[in-house]
């Protein structure tokens, strides 16, 4: 997949000023690519712009973004901006890559970026867990990992984050991928309960908070999750490009502190906390809640050497990354301390 510029008129835009998530368009709202430089509330950042997120309404990932601005911490530090939702990681960075500038996306595009020569920066490690779950029928008969021998087990697409951790989590629990479990693509989490629903394969991939959402309408059982076997991990990062961090040093540590505070309140008042989340995914309050409560451990800033190395050797294993990338250059560990 190439990196070239992208159309961002594809994508959607998203505004929760107001308490919900909106579509805009995003030729529609006259906002400039990579924002502009103003005054600011009272943080002192006064910035105005896009950010990228990937899976802006269908990751648990973007819930302190909602948080941060229902709650008025993006205006405390002085920030005006409009979330842009990219399908995958690699779209996210070329959008950022393009013209947005920062926003966030899984880990590992990252590095491919890099290696590929796009100036991207990782200023900050945000969900720390391995986000892939797996669920069945209730009444399956399917309860645990081993129960999915000579079983299909629905995955996204050949390379994704769903197919490395069912293929590693499998191994993890002493089934073979290919042999003891047959793995089928079969596209996005949504699509992946559909197969299970009508019988196509036996288990679905998925991730908050459309886990959640499942079991709560009934019929979902968890079976394992990816993250109860995978102890070291950066799902999710920060990103900016080099030049973007040069320009706005200011607007991007105070977008940092206005993550925390939303992942803070996730973790101190899930309750508040899901009340601008299920406003802005458009879901009940009892399944943002139940989401949140599972996430509340998810959230940090910080790097550790184990999840990096992680990540890498993921990458590499599966020939997305072909080289050891230059953490030193391309990850800013200490820009957001």
């Amino acid at each position: 997949m190439g990196f070239g510029v992208m159309d961002r008129r594809g994508f959607m835009k998203f505004s929760t000023a107001a308490g919900g998530a909106v579509f805009l368009g995003a030729a529609a709202t006259g906002c400039a690519q990579g924002g502009t430089a103003g005054s600011g509330s009272s943080g002192g950042a006064g910035y105005s712009g896009d950010v990228a997120v990937t899976g802006l309404q269908s990751l648990v990932h973007s819930a302190p973004f909602f948080i941060a601005q229902s709650e008025g911490y993006y205006k405390d530090e002085g920030l005006t901006l409009e979330h842009i939702q990219f399908p995958g990681g690699l779209d996210t960075v070329r959008g950022i890559e393009s013209g947005i500038g920062f926003g966030t996306s899984a880990t590992i595009p990252v590095f491919i970026g890099a290696e590929k020569g796009m100036d991207v920066r990782i200023i900050g490690n945000f969900v720390t867990i391995a986000s892939v779950d797996f669920v069945a029928l209730s009444g399956s008969g399917i309860k645990t990992i081993e129960d999915v021998r000579g079983k299909k087990v629905a995955v996204s697409t050949p390379g994704s984050n769903s197919t490395y951790f069912a293929e590693r989590t499998l191994r993890e629990a002493g089934l073979t991928p290919g042999k003891d479990v047959e793995l089928i693509s079969v596209g996005s989490a949504s699509d992946s309960w559909t197969a299970v629903s009508k019988g196509v394969v036996d288990v679905a991939w998925t991730s908050s908070p459309l886990l959640e959402k499942m079991e709560a309408e009934g019929g979902a059982q968890t079976i394992w999750r990816s993250r109860d076997y995978v102890t070291d991990w950066s799902d999710t990062c920060l990103v900016a490009t080099g030049e973007f961090v040069d320009k706005n040093t200011d607007a991007l540590k105070g977008w940092g502190r206005a993550l925390k505070k939303g992942a803070d309140l996730i973790a101190s008042d899930p309750e508040k906390a899901a009340a601008a989340y299920a406003t802005a995914i458009k879901s009940t309050p009892e399944v943002a809640l139940k989401a949140l409560q599972n996430a509340k451990d998810i959230f940090s800033l910080e790097f550790t050497d184990a999840q990096l190395a992680a990540v890498v050797a993921a990458g590499k294993e599966q020939g997305q990354l072909t080289k050891d990338p230059d953490l030193k250059s391309i990850v800013m560990r200490d820009f957001l301390a």
